[in-house]
């Protein structure tokens, strides 16, 4: 007979939903090997909020992944995004605690090919 202990040992008490996404959060976004990705793919979903950030999903065959992109960075870009462009970034991960999401910030981007 498997016991609550036997599952999860060393874990006294499960942790709240607020708990556990935060230190997801924490270990997602202090791990250096994840604090400079560079990733390509085609944009999908893009939208362009009034606030002047971009939200889009980066996918390939096999996967996709949400993006943000904020207007502070938005606001460099010398091309306009757009649904079904293939491009290059450069990203952090980052963790939406209040919805558990998983997505890249968005540092970079140019069209693919343009090295």
């Amino acid at each position: 007979m498997t016991t609550w202990q036997s599952m999860l040992p060393g874990l006294d008490e499960p942790l709240s939903i607020s708990e556990a996404t935060a230190r997801i959060k924490t270990r997602l976004e202090s791990d250096p090997a994840l604090s400079d990705l560079r990733v390509a793919g085609e944009i999908g979903n893009f939208t362009r909020a009034a606030s002047g950030h971009l939200y889009f999903t980066l996918k390939d065959a096999g996967a996709s992944l949400r993006c943000v992109m904020f207007r502070s960075r938005a606001m460099a870009l010398d091309f306009r995004p757009q649904e079904g462009m293939q491009v290059e970034l450069r990203a952090t991960p980052a963790l939406y605690e209040a919805r558990g999401e998983f997505q890249l910030t968005i540092e970079a981007v140019r069209k693919a090919g343009q090295g």
